[in-house]
């Protein structure tokens, strides 16, 4: 137990570090934009701020909630998600171009970020259920899959093919840790390249992201000036950086830069040593996560937290490799980094449901590895 409890330690310790350091850069990174927009250099960081101090009590609050309670209303809570998507759809807010946002009481609430503890509930205590039968495909794929295309369905009206993305990406890979077959999975696989090339077809906007992302200087005030301001930070960053609060491209060059683009301005102002530094970190955190899940013997509690170490990696990855110009334009935030209400929230709840998952309850017994 006490080395669980010295991971648990390590892993709570480097998400509030990168909380601290997303609140100061959300600063650095949108002060100037926050000025033009609102009038208030601090607009950004005072709402991250106080967002930061919401997810405390969510987070002990996930911290205590019975587990056992939560698998079994599970699909409940996928279903209340669904229900969210398809309002978002009639009544959400509509911002370049796309409904991803519900305003409530003046706070921003994007259904798709929650299914990062909906879905991830639901999956992994669906897959742990069928065991064996996740090998059939009428009796453990289909069924899945049904519920997944569903959920997809809804993201793509926003329109976001983004997301859907990611969460094929991650099924894929918690499905390998299920042992499914290899030929589903090869089918699952072609099936999502399939169907990421039939709607960029259909929307000329997602090709032109591919264009830009293979070569942003081919529309350098178009579609590519993103990826061309976020390389141009890197480069100004060099080997030591610039120095804090000296960054260029935060004075309106970079589109987004408190927000997808934030490890941009943390490369500009930290340099390669810094940023290398923080992805190190980084590292560290992802490995204690599939550390711990591997001290836990009960089966759910331990795909649990492989699934949330998952969805971390996932977004940590795509979000440094979109920034640097590896993958194309996906707009995800960095984890406990990026500017937005309810991905932080999101996170610390996934965090305190991971505290919750590797804690010693009746049979759920820890072992040394």
């Amino acid at each position: 137990m006490n080395k669980i409890n010295r991971e648990r330690r390590i892993i709570f310790l480097l998400a509030f570090t990168f909380t601290l350091l997303g609140l100061l850069m959300v600063y650095e990174a949108s002060s100037i934009y926050a000025w033009k927009t609102k009038h208030d250099y601090g607009y950004f960081f005072k709402k991250q701020l106080i967002f930061f101090l919401l997810s405390i009590p969510i987070f002990v609050g996930m911290l205590s909630i019975d587990l056992e309670s939560i698998k079994k209303y599970a699909f409940c809570l996928l279903l209340f998600n669904i229900f969210l998507l398809v309002l978002v759809l009639v009544l959400g807010k509509k911002v370049g171009g796309a409904r991803r946002w519900l305003s409530i009481g003046g706070i921003n609430l994007q259904p798709s970020e929650l299914l990062k503890v909906t879905y991830l509930v639901w999956s992994v205590d669906y897959l742990n259920r069928k065991g064996a039968l996740i090998r059939n495909l009428k009796e453990g794929i289909f069924p899945l899959f049904l519920v997944t295309g569903i959920v997809f369905l809804l993201i793509l009206l926003e329109p976001d093919l983004g997301t859907p993305l990611f969460w094929i990406l991650w099924l894929y890979l918690m499905l390998l840790i299920f042992k499914a077959k290899k030929r589903h999975l090869l089918s699952f696989l072609l099936l999502g390249v399939v169907l990421a090339g039939v709607l960029i077809k259909v929307h000329p906007y997602r090709f032109h992201r591919i264009v830009a992302y293979l070569n942003p200087w081919k529309d350098p005030k178009g579609s590519g000036f993103q990826l061309i301001q976020s390389q141009i930070a890197y480069g100004r960053g060099g080997v030591l950086g610039v120095g804090l609060g000296e960054s260029r491209q935060k004075l309106l060059f970079l589109p987004a830069a408190h927000t997808d683009f934030i490890f941009s301005i943390i490369a500009e102002e930290f340099g390669f040593v810094g940023s290398s530094l923080i992805l190190a970190m980084f590292f560290v955190f992802i490995f204690k996560i599939f550390k711990l899940g591997f001290f836990i013997h009960q089966t759910f509690r331990r795909n649990f937290c492989f699934g949330i170490g998952l969805i971390l990696a996932l977004e940590i990855l795509i979000n440094v490799g979109v920034s640097c110009g590896l993958f194309p334009t996906k707009g995800l935030p960095l984890p406990f980094v990026s500017y937005g209400g309810t991905s932080l929230v999101v996170h610390y709840a996934l965090l305190g449901l991971l505290f919750n998952a590797s804690r010693e309850l009746g049979n759920s017994v820890a072992r040394g590895v």
